[in-house]
């Protein structure tokens, strides 16, 4: 008895090594099976690319990559926030700000909710703007969001600008219960299939450092693969509550 008894003690050890590296595989293994694929819906359309009064000659961004905005091929972005985050590629470009603006376009006049000034002297890559604290987004409506580079601040003419549409949405009651035990990439994959824009972008911009893969598997699935590996500007932060 004493001669199994020291067996089960030096053997022991062993068990739950092994357990745990198990455990550790199986979550692995997990992480791998996720995929981060958004259902863009219908082909880009040009809201979402860079637009405006000035052409490529005598335009403020004289490169190959457009201002572009990080939303679904159909530039309709869901979000569960009062004040989601929005994020845009400002590319290669010889302006000095830029400016963001929300609008409600509910009624018979547009009505700008927020609007904002940015410093993007010497910035390119991708801009992330969050709204501040006093801006809540209405349920169920829809807003149009733009971002507009001014090229020359005593000609507006040449404005560089992009747009989409925003709406907030409520989760169903099994989507929240889905997310309560979920790892922060888990949450990514549940809002992405759920068509949650907005979270399913802020989340994974987070974890860019350590998966980048699932961020360029978003990019590229939206149809956004040219922009899917530039770096993040450090810049443009409008604070999120005041």
């Amino acid at each position: 008895m004493k001669l199994w008894g020291l067996l089960a003690v030096a053997i022991s050890p062993v068990i739950v090594t092994f357990s745990s590296w198990q455990l550790a595989k199986a979550e692995l293994t997990q992480e791998f099976l996720i995929s981060i694929e958004f259902p863009s819906g219908p082909t880009r359309g040009s809201s979402g690319r860079t637009s405006g009064g000035g052409t490529r000659g005598d335009s403020c961004v004289p490169g190959d990559i457009e201002l572009t905005a990080l939303m679904p091929g159909n530039n309709i972005g869901t979000t569960i926030a009062s004040n989601p985050k929005f994020f845009v590629y400002v590319p290669q470009h010889t302006a000095e700000s830029a400016e963001f603006e929300i609008i409600d376009q509910s009624g018979k006049l547009d009505k700008s909710i927020y609007l904002t000034n940015l410093n993007i002297s010497d910035t390119s890559g991708v801009v992330k703007v969050s709204l501040p604290g006093n801006v809540g987004l209405t349920k169920n409506k829809e807003y149009t969001w733009r971002f507009t580079m001014i090229c020359d601040s005593f000609d507006r003419s040449g404005d560089q600008f992009v747009e989409g549409i925003v709406k907030k949405v409520e989760l169903s009651s099994d989507i929240e219960n889905s997310l309560k035990n979920a790892s922060p990439l888990e949450r990514a994959e549940i809002y992405a299939k759920a068509k949650i824009w907005n979270e399913t972008i802020a989340t994974l911009a987070d974890l860019r450092n350590s998966n980048p893969t699932e961020w360029e598997e978003l990019l590229t699935s939206v149809g956004l693969t040219e922009i899917a590996s530039e770096p993040f500007a450090p810049c443009c932060q409008v604070p999120e509550s005041n």
